[in-house]
């Protein structure tokens, strides 16, 4: 037998160990499997074969193991156990067996033939048939607090001051700290005003000069550390290990999440949604801390997040690298698809809503198993995720002038995809399968060399994407003006902060909507709308004292007299 067809099984198992660990594994820091573009396509299929030339990096003396072999007589040897074999004998767990035949498939490669023509649905296949109308229960909703309760439910301030008492047990038994709904209440409410009053340091707030009276007179310095101290959302008794396959990153707040998720999605969806990154920023060494060079805050926990077109967010999700890929029922699209898969869970089907998306989430079979689910979806997308493309190489479309654009439709398993490119400044390529460059609006832009604005053809596909995209950016621009800057050691609590935030400007949103449903004007701001909320989480539940209420009558009693207000100078 030649030498070259003995040494092909050791090769072709090294070829599968090396495929296993790239499938499987979970070094990349961002949760993705690879890190080449190109590889997060579904589309895209690795050929094992590459790894074929490359095993003599693994300095091992093949030839030395074949002549051992053929001395001890071959089939005495008993053969290494496959892959198959090995995960019977582990017994793993059905969702890790179901993840495992997922992985292991190979999509299929796509041919797909592109028509230069242009795609335009009628009327009716356009036609928003979901429900997007307030119910009662919203629009009798009026103070700031109704708005903010709303969504962050008085059930899981109940559960936070358990879980923190529960901590405190666990640490010291002899401990006699306690906290109350209410403490929990004016802890927030002390958060939010510190977001609106900044101060060098967070001690500064008690202080007699610098101090804020509001603050002080709510608690007490050394009860608001302790709180900061022993915040907690679950039970850490219940926390499985690290090599545990149920094992849950971000397990000390989840109760959190889930709750939060399950108030903001009670609001009825928008026509136009939205799926983004956000970036929840900090420095803190964890394991759950992203690089986004493309964000303002650029290192943090990255938040995958589903909004509509007025910034407000329906739903999120924390990317920890070890999300459940799919339900059973679901095709696997690759990491990216499958974040938007996700979120779209929870919006009707067959209703015709549109969703956008940027290029990091963007493939065509995502953009196919929205359409069979009655969902309309648009997003820019990359050259290497499209299969056989016909559109112009970038070289050419870059000495084309200003405005041009090209469109080619291809048939996807019954369903019309479009692929426009559109040279503006730069080149844009977006995928839809609603929209397409027809109908052409005239826009204005400014010509450098000439100094002058020009009107240019703008593809309805790209007026489309700039309309209904930026909502999660919008709801990032409300939560920075006033973002709760307190530091912390607890990666918990950081993430506990900045859902903070999103609540506040989820009920600031839903306050406008709901004003403008009633037809009237939205008298506060997102300032003086987070004061009002933070002065009442500091005063609900506190009785006022004699002092305070000879105060008030004083007050009164000063209003009744005639007369105008004089202001008395101070004394030399």
């Amino acid at each position: 037998m030649d030498r070259a067809a003995r040494k092909r099984p050791l090769r072709v198992l090294l070829e599968e160990d090396i495929a296993s660990v790239l499938q499987n594994g979970d070094d990349s820091e961002d949760g993705l499997d690879f890190d080449d573009d190109s590889l997060e396509d579904p589309d895209f299929s690795p050929e094992l074969e590459t790894f074929e030339d490359n095993t003599s990096t693994l300095d091992i003396d093949v030839d030395s193991i074949i002549e051992t072999l053929e001395n001890n007589h071959e089939s005495s040897v008993p053969s290494p156990p496959s892959l198959e074999t090995a995960s019977n004998d582990s017994q793993p767990s059905s969702a890790q067996s179901n993840q495992s035949k997922r992985t292991t498939t190979k999509p299929t490669k796509l041919n797909l033939r592109w028509k230069k023509k242009s795609l335009q649905l009628n009327t009716e296949q356009l036609r928003f048939k979901g429900n997007k109308n307030l119910g009662t229960e919203l629009l009798e909703l009026e103070t700031p607090i109704q708005f903010f309760f709303y969504l962050f439910p008085q059930e899981l301030i109940k559960m936070i001051s358990e879980e923190t008492n529960l901590y405190q047990v666990q640490n010291d038994p002899n401990s006699t700290f306690r906290v109350t709904e209410m403490d929990i209440r004016q802890f927030m409410g002390i958060v939010y005003l510190m977001s609106l009053i900044r101060l060098p340091r967070v001690t500064n707030h008690w202080t007699p000069i610098l101090g804020t009276p509001i603050i002080q007179d709510t608690m007490p310095l050394n009860k608001f550390e302790k709180i900061r101290q022993t915040l907690h959302f679950n039970d850490n008794s219940k926390n499985l290990p690290m090599n545990d396959l149920g094992y849950d990153r971000i397990f000390k707040i989840r109760p959190v999440i889930n709750s939060l998720n399950a108030a903001y999605k009670k609001v009825p969806l928008e026509e136009h949604l939205c799926v983004d990154e956000q970036m929840c920023s900090t420095k803190a060494r964890n394991v759950l801390k992203r690089y986004n060079p493309q964000k303002p805050h650029k290192w943090g926990y990255k938040i995958y997040v589903l909004s509509g077109v007025s910034g407000y967010a329906y739903k999120t999700e924390i990317e920890t690298g070890k999300e459940n890929v799919t339900l059973p029922e679901e095709p696997d699209l690759g990491a990216a698809s499958n974040v938007v898969m996700r979120l779209a869970r929870m919006i009707p089907k067959h209703q015709n809503y549109q969703l956008y998306f940027d290029n990091y989430f963007t493939s065509l079979r995502l953009l196919e198993y929205l359409a069979k689910e009655g969902i309309h979806s648009l997003g820019t997308i990359r050259r290497n995720r499209i299969p056989d493309c016909k559109l112009l190489p970038e070289k050419v479309i870059l000495k084309k002038p200003r405005g041009y654009s090209e469109e080619y439709v291809a048939d996807l398993n019954g369903t019309d995809i479009s692929n426009v490119a559109w040279k503006d400044n730069k080149i844009v390529t977006l995928a839809s399968t609603f929209a397409g460059i027809q109908p052409e609006t005239d826009v204005r832009r400014w010509d450098k060399q000439n100094s002058k604005y020009v009107s240019i053809k703008r593809p309805n596909v790209v007026g489309e994407y700039n309309r209904h995209m930026g909502g999660v950016d919008l709801i990032d621009s409300i939560m920075g003006i006033y973002k709760i800057q307190l530091r912390s050691k607890r990666w918990q609590i950081r993430l506990f902060y900045h859902y903070l935030d999103l609540t506040m400007a989820n009920a600031w949103l839903l306050y406008k909507r709901v004003c403008k449903d009633k037809g009237q004007s939205c008298r506060l701001s997102s300032a003086d709308f987070r004061l009002d909320v933070a002065v009442t989480l500091c005063k609900l539940g506190v009785k006022p004292s004699m002092s305070s209420r000879r105060s008030l009558e004083n007050e009164i009693q000063a209003k009744k007299h005639k007369g105008p207000a004089q202001h008395a100078p101070p004394m030399a």
